[in-house]
């Protein structure tokens, strides 16, 4: 008997900053991910028109889009709506906190931030399951 080999787990990133694009690619692929990566809104949307991630880290500033937008769109597409998303950025105000949750971010991840602090906040989403309900927001986790 044979058994079907694993899944092995998708990541998108989208960061536009090349050497911090680089080092989550590079860690991710450690964590045994395959990585797509995208440097704009129009690219990452493309990727995800032809496969679904596990999760998804989005760079609050992006060239033309902001990563709020790229939020909105995944939570609008039908099958992509449960996908976590990690947002990651330099500000970190409390409208900033409230934008992201409003948009349907699961984690606001401050930079500069560490590998391991990366890690820990992937690990903490992908716990989390897929929703139990409509309601797929909990509450936007800080890591």
């Amino acid at each position: 008997m044979t058994t079907a080999p694993m899944r092995s787990r998708l990541a998108l990133v989208v960061e536009d900053h090349p050497v911090i694009q680089r080092a989550m690619k590079r860690h991710l692929e450690a964590m045994r991910f395959r990585v797509l990566t995208a440097f704009d809104f129009r690219t990452a949307v493309g990727h995800l028109r032809a496969e679904t991630p596990d999760i998804v880290c989005v760079d609050l500033s992006l060239p033309s889009e902001s990563g709020y937008e790229l939020c909105e769109h995944i939570r609008r597409a039908p099958g992509l709506a449960h996908v976590p998303i990690m947002l990651t950025s330099e500000r970190s105000s409390a409208e900033d906190m409230a934008r992201a949750e409003e948009v349907g971010a699961n984690a606001f991840l401050r930079k500069p931030f560490s590998m391991a602090r990366l890690t820990t906040g992937i690990e903490m989403l992908l716990a989390e399951g897929p929703p139990k309900s409509q309601r797929w927001l909990r509450r936007l986790q800080c890591v």
